[in-house]
């Protein structure tokens, strides 16, 4: 599934749909366009790869009159899907994305049996198999047409997620008091991976509620020892098995995935070496919030499709994605309905996400440049008022006689303290001598 598009813009018209017609069966289904669909644009309907392009068997010729056909990986939401009666814009083992132009409806209908132009779609489940098509209209159920852009995710509300909440997405597997100490590292990386809508955060909670049996677990059971010389996963030096064991909610596994975890985390300035785990492996299984934050790296950077097939509801999709196969899908499904079913109550609260050194530094930054000059100006009239802090830090004004202010006005106090006593003696000897 993933995000899907209609072959055709918005208005198109099926000629011919999939199932059994008079002749034999129709394995695909006819798209048109009312008034002539000579030259239409079509359109993949999913990402993937183009495996064949050009004239073909039923579809007409020479190239580039023919058909394509796309493979669709698991990340793309999987399976094949076919356009015959067209002339090709792009060429095989090219990279295609859902709802690019790869293509023409050939006007020409000597290629097509003498009807109308029109596009033949067909798709299949897995890999290429003339014999396992399906109807592609089901298929295709919720897609968008050629230039919509997909819905953008939601505000995060004010509210969040509370540690109740998780208990019953999770189903309770441990105490409370555990989920509350949980919940912080967990709303930062559901925010860092941006599962910030329902769809999102449902898929996030049920599938690392699968893997981790609802919180229970922060790193794999087994010892490690089997991944031992596993040189497909990094480890290889001596003991590497154990020390890079499957550790956070889905198991990061390998000195490679730990080095690659711990670059990542450098970009972004959480942490101060781009080996940071890969020394410190033991952080992954033992705090929280960087086993949570592993789980966001595999979800937006390993896996970046992942979210994509989240908003399409593609529970199968991301579950090969995450486990390479669908191992324990029906509890996966049973998770995901629940969580589905808590809604908005799931969705982290605004302002959560965890900031970045970078983030943090450029605050400062901030902070020093605009108060610097202020602190600065407040300490030269501090000093000019009343010296430095420290005795012969400030020596005073040297027009006041390397007094401060306050103490160059005290003199002054001072002076007309002894002026006026002065005057007051002159006017009593004064005073006696008249007498």
């Amino acid at each position: 599934m993933s995000i899907k598009y209609w072959p055709l813009k918005r208005g198109f018209m099926i000629t011919s749909p999939f199932g059994q017609r008079a002749g034999g069966f129709h394995a695909g289904t006819d798209f048109g366009w009312e008034g002539g669909s000579a030259n239409l644009p079509v359109h993949a309907v999913k990402g993937g790869t183009v495996i064949y392009a050009g004239a073909a068997s039923g579809y007409g010729g020479p190239d580039p009159a023919g058909w394509i056909v796309i493979d669709h990986p698991t990340e793309d939401g999987g399976g094949v899907s076919e356009y015959g009666h067209i002339i090709r814009e792009v060429q095989v083992g090219q990279r295609v994305e859902a709802g690019q132009r790869i293509g023409r409806i050939n006007p020409d209908s000597r290629t097509n049996g003498g009807v109308a132009p029109h596009l033949h779609l067909s798709v299949m489940p897995y890999e290429y198999n003339p014999s396992r098509k399906l109807d592609p209209v089901p298929w295709l159920d919720g897609a968008l047409y050629p230039g919509e852009d997909p819905p953008r995710p939601a505000p995060v509300p004010a509210s969040g997620l509370t540690a109740e909440v998780l208990s019953q997405a999770m189903g309770g597997s441990v105490p409370i008091e555990r989920y509350r100490e949980l919940l912080p590292g967990f709303v930062n990386a559901m925010i860092a991976a941006q599962c910030t809508t329902v769809e999102r955060a449902a898929m996030w909670c049920a599938q690392i509620g699968h893997e981790s049996a609802g919180l229970r677990y922060m790193e794999e059971i087994a010892s490690g020892a089997a991944y031992n010389g596993r040189a497909d996963l990094g480890n290889t030096q001596p003991g590497d098995g154990p020390r890079f064991k499957g550790s956070g909610p889905i198991q990061l596994t390998g000195r490679h995935n730990f080095r690659k975890f711990s670059e990542w985390c450098h970009a972004q300035g959480w942490v101060d070496s781009p080996r940071y785990f890969e020394d410190r492996p033991q952080l992954v299984r033992e705090d929280p919030k960087w086993g949570f934050l592993a789980a966001t790296w595999y979800w937006v950077v390993a896996r970046p499709n992942i979210n994509t097939m989240a908003d399409a509801r593609d529970l199968v999709g991301v579950t090969r994605a995450i486990n390479g196969g669908t191992n324990g899908l029906a509890d996966r499904q049973l998770r995901y309905k629940r969580c589905l079913e808590l809604g908005a109550a799931l969705l982290p609260k605004a302002g959560d996400a965890p900031m970045s050194a970078q983030e943090v530094q450029e605050i400062k930054d901030f902070i020093v440049e605009f108060c610097g000059p202020i602190g600065s100006d407040t300490k030269d009239v501090r000093q000019q008022l009343t010296g430095g802090r420290d005795a012969g830090e400030y020596p005073g004004w040297e027009q006041l006689g390397f007094r401060t202010v306050t103490d160059a006005i005290a003199q002054v106090l001072l002076n007309q303290v002894a002026i006026a006593e002065r005057l007051e003696a002159l006017e009593k000897g004064k005073n006696d001598d008249v007498r």
